[in-house]
């Protein structure tokens, strides 16, 4: 019987895989191609523009090597998936000075576009952002008839060097999944102004698009913050990233957003963030706030490593009440409440000086039940750690234990080396509190029964090497002051995460042509796949075999992976 049992979900599992990489058909794009052509592997099309004007619901576009121009590519086909071809590399590339004439690189513009995948693709430039999910929400407009681009995902792509953001999420885009991308140099056009003067470009800038899912990402030299979940986002998920470099705040949870942009319906009181889980980040060398809480709601702050180098008056830890303008007689100022901040690293290496803190609560921007605990708090300049809310002098730690926080929590050195991770003689480790859901680290490493505090759990296998920010101030024992750009890991070939989710990675191979196969335990074969990973979200959970291979030789021994979905 149980075998039966296991055929049957085997056949499931085939059967729901097969369509996401058989239905529709396939046109092929190269740079020595013409549109006049039939669009096959031998006879592409020239550009991207026209193979998706050929293209239907369904189908595929593969890019073959090399550079291809964008004067704002649109996007209205459900479930179109472009990619580069196997083992090559496609860049789309649009100016950065060209105004609204060329707003955006790729331009999701049809606001009941449904579905879709970018797959291994450099995507530079765009006057204002580099890939626009794009929706019809608008003053005056009823709830019922707002529609925003829904389903997609970014797997494996580059974007950067942006006019402004490099990814914007328009209000009512939904489920839009951004995974193992790379975002960097946000910023870079003359149209880098807000109409009252400041810089206006985040990494990525999701105003009201709930359940986004931004995991195993790497950003970059983003001009102003990293990322928004603000205007009323819900069940959004930030985790297993990396965010270096940063001009403001490393993570917005909620921020400041003008009321037309709310679902008043089921969000009367204008949270601006609802239900986001911020689990397993790296934050480095951000200029204002590393983790910055506006106006939220039952968000969850598990894990995370966050290291500030603020000289102004931000926090690693800041909280702020939200101010949302309704109309011209009507402002709502929500408090963030509900909210579980646990297990995390905060680190200041701002100077000491008269805005100098850790924590930073303005406004009284706290309410309600908040559970906040079994975290470490340090000043690497070597003075006590200090928080402010509103009432000068600013406090200690031991007033901030006074309010109910952190009974467990810690005013130490975490002890780090140059890639964030625990030393062996870091206090954090064993300190944690065990959470349900949290079963990997920043690596893909499992927590083990004593949790650590911070990003990294200490001593389970190998780790990811963390390049250190490009500039660190202050003169603590943490971090590191090295320059290096290298984003690349360098490891003994490897599977990770270990479990995994919806992603599967391989690291540390120099070959270029080689192939990823997965086995159930019975050995047959469930996918074969080029490249150096897999989508795993839709198999089920449990245990599978993975090996990789190059020209039928093993590279590895076959290797046991767990696919676990926690939701």
């Amino acid at each position: 019987m149980l075998a039966y049992s296991h055929q049957i979900k085997l056949v499931l599992v085939i059967y729901f895989y097969l369509p996401t990489i058989m239905s529709g058909a396939t046109w092929y794009v190269a740079t020595n191609g013409n549109d006049n052509n039939n669009g096959k592997i031998n006879t592409p099309f020239k550009t991207l523009k026209y193979a998706i004007s050929k293209s239907s619901d369904g189908d595929v576009i593969e890019l073959r090597n090399g550079t291809y121009p964008s004067d704002e590519i649109k996007i209205e086909r459900n479930d179109l998936t472009i990619r580069s071809y196997v083992n090559e590399w496609a860049i789309i590339k649009a100016p950065v000075d060209a105004g609204e004439d060329i707003a955006s690189c790729l331009w999701y513009s049809n606001e009941k576009t449904r579905g879709g995948t970018l797959e291994r693709l450099e995507i530079i430039g765009g006057a204002f952002y580099g890939v626009k999910f794009e929706s019809n929400w608008n003053w005056g407009l009823p709830d019922n008839e707002r529609s925003g681009a829904s389903g997609i995902k970014l797997v494996q792509c580059k974007i950067h060097d942006t006019g402004r953001d490099c990814i914007k999420i328009t209000p009512g885009c939904n489920d839009i999944s951004i995974i193992s991308c790379e975002i960097y140099n946000s910023g870079v056009g003359p149209e880098n102004l807000e109409q009252n003067g400041g810089p206006n470009a985040e990494g990525i800038d999701n105003v009201n698009g709930s359940r986004m899912i931004v995991k195993n990402k790497k950003l970059n030299n983003i001009s102003t913050n990293g990322l928004y979940a603000k205007g009323g986002a819900v069940d959004c998920v930030i985790e297993g990233n990396l965010f270096r470099n940063i001009g403001e705040a490393g993570i917005g949870v909620g921020f400041y957003t003008d009321g037309e942009w709310f679902d008043s319906k089921t969000n009367p009181n204008y949270y601006e963030s609802i239900n986001t889980i911020v689990r397993n980040n790296i934050v480095i060398n951000t200029q204002h706030g590393g983790i910055v809480i506006v106006g939220a709601k039952n968000c969850k702050i598990y894990n995370n490593t966050v290291m500030t180098a603020s000289p102004i008056y931000h926090a690693p830890l800041t909280f702020l009440s939200g101010e949302v303008g309704v109309d011209e007689n009507t402002t709502f100022h929500p408090i963030s409440t509900g909210l579980e901040i646990l297990n995390n690293i905060f680190i200041d290496q701002s100077p000491s000086g008269e805005d100098d803190f850790t924590i930073l609560v303005r406004e009284n921007a706290l309410e309600g039940s908040n559970i906040i605990d079994h975290n470490i708090f340090y000043k690497s300049n070597g003075s006590a750690i200090s928080f402010d809310d509103g009432d000068w002098p600013s406090k200690k730690f031991a007033d901030w234990k006074t309010l109910g926080f952190d009974s467990h929590g810690l005013e130490v050195n975490p002890q780090l080396n140059a890639e964030m991770h625990l030393l062996s003689s870091s206090p954090a480790i064993d300190k944690g509190k065990s959470i349900n859901g949290l079963q990997t680290d920043y690596d893909g490493k499992a927590r083990l029964n004593a949790v650590d505090i911070g990003a990294d759990e200490f001593g389970n296998g190998n780790v990811l090497q963390v390049p250190p920010p490009t500039s660190i101030i202050g003169t603590g024992a943490v971090g590191s002051t090295s320059n290096s750009n290298d984003w690349n890991v360098v490891n003994p070939i490897v599977f990770y995460p270990n479990p995994a989710d919806d992603l599967l990675h391989v690291s540390g191979m120099e070959i270029e042509n080689y192939t990823i196969q997965l086995f159930d335990l019975n050995g047959k074969l469930i996918i074969s796949k080029p490249g150096n990973s897999l989508l795993t979200e839709q198999l089920i959970s449990g245990l599978y075999l993975v090996r990789a291979i190059s020209n039928h030789q093993d590279i590895t021994n076959f290797q046991k992976i767990l696919i676990h979905h926690p939701y």
